[in-house]
């Protein structure tokens, strides 16, 4: 049984990295990535942080600006992850999967760990989002919704170290409260 990566994208997802991470550390990889912007009072420019390396963001807060970025800074960021867990109206969360569908050499799509969004950005961003699901239901890829992230990690931390496949997630999805399929089932996951 091989390692499996775990990565959180944005200031939603995280908000539980510190829990998942705990609970895993010892089975599996667990990352995070996240946009911080500028401070004017102390002058320090928008970056984002990969783990603990920090990462010159210069464009504009906005997809395609975060999405340039992303690829300048693309040789220290881990894009080979099994999991993805995001919130898809987070901008950072969105550049991070539109990279994705452009690298060659990926050997398999991740699993995609919406979490739930909250707060009224999540009512004003369907139209955005509308745009990525699409994208991601067109390429098949195994994505689901956590509903209560809080209680769910645990669940779904322990499910992935008795998993000796990836495809075999679909068998204990079920298994999993507050966990919802969206789509993709018929998504192929290696290993």
């Amino acid at each position: 049984m091989r390692r499996k990566s775990m990565l959180f994208v944005g200031d939603h997802a995280r908000m539980y990295f510190g829990s998942a991470s705990k609970v895993d550390e010892i089975d599996n990889d667990v990352h995070l990535l996240r946009y911080q912007r500028e401070d004017i009072i102390t002058n320090e420019p928008a970056k984002a942080l990969f783990d603990s390396v920090s990462l010159s963001f210069n464009e504009t807060y906005s997809l395609d600006g975060l999405h340039k970025d992303l690829i300048k800074n693309k040789k220290h960021i881990n894009f080979k992850c099994d999991v993805l867990i995001g919130d898809p109206t987070e901008l950072l969360f969105q550049a991070f999967v539109k990279e994705l569908f452009l690298i060659e050499d990926l050997p398999f799509f991740p699993i995609v760990l919406f979490l739930y969004p909250v707060g009224m950005n999540s009512l004003d961003a369907r139209k955005e989002i509308s745009a990525l699901i699409l994208t991601m239901k067109a390429n098949h890829v195994l994505t689901y919704v956590i509903r209560n992230p809080q209680d769910t990690f645990v669940k779904i931390m322990t499910a992935l170290t008795e998993l000796d496949s990836l495809s075999d997630f679909i068998l204990i999805e079920n298994n999993i409260q507050n966990l919802d399929y969206l789509f993709g089932h018929d998504a192929e996951i290696l290993n």
